[in-house]
């Protein structure tokens, strides 16, 4: 299952055009996360701490 995160976690804004836009592809065995940035720093950002960079929306949902 892919889920798509269009709220730049560096920024928290929110991003409509999607197209061309730098992103992250987020794994783990249950889950997978699409990442969308505003830019390439942003994305760089991310990549060097996640942790610090919480993804307001990216919230598991068990049952």
């Amino acid at each position: 299952m892919y889920r798509i995160e269009t709220t730049d976690p560096i920024t928290g804004r929110p991003l409509k055009d999607l197209v061309d836009m730098p992103y992250v592809i987020e794994n783990d065995n249950e889950d997978n996360v699409v990442i969308y940035f505003e830019s390439e720093y942003n994305r760089d950002l991310y990549l060097q701490n996640p942790a610090q960079h919480r993804l307001e929306h990216n919230v598991k949902r068990r049952s």
